[in-house]
């Protein structure tokens, strides 16, 4: 079976980190991907933004010590994975996100001249 997303857009907002009660760290970031149409000689876009998980440790380390800003052009591969929590109205809200965890998957930042920031295997 095959479970792979594949995004090319620009980062909505720093990443943030955090670890986990057992003790890993993950990081986090969003991803806008856009399309667009044209109609009558006039451009529309419409937006996606996209929740990633990265669990890999170098690239979690890596955006640590480095960072990568806001409106930074990145490449993101990885599984799709679907997720659920109850609001604080008891509300039961459903979601989808990338996460990067295992070898193959990956996420690169096209702005720099940066290596793919993935774990060896």
């Amino acid at each position: 079976m095959l479970n792979q997303a594949q995004l090319i857009g620009y980062t909505g907002a720093e990443p943030e980190i955090r670890t986990t009660t057992s003790g890993k760290q993950v990081a986090t970031l969003r991803v806008c991907t856009s399309r667009y149409s044209k109609a009558k000689g006039e451009r529309k876009d419409y937006p996606t933004w996209h929740q990633v998980e990265i669990w890999t440790p170098a690239t979690v380390n890596w955006l640590a010590t480095k960072g990568l800003p806001t409106g930074a052009r990145v490449f993101v591969q990885g599984e799709i994975r679907h997720d659920r929590y109850t609001d604080k109205d008891g509300v039961e809200r459903f979601f989808s996100k990338v996460v990067v965890t295992a070898p193959g998957q990956t996420l690169t930042a096209l702005d720099r001249p940066e290596p793919t920031l993935a774990d060896p295997a």
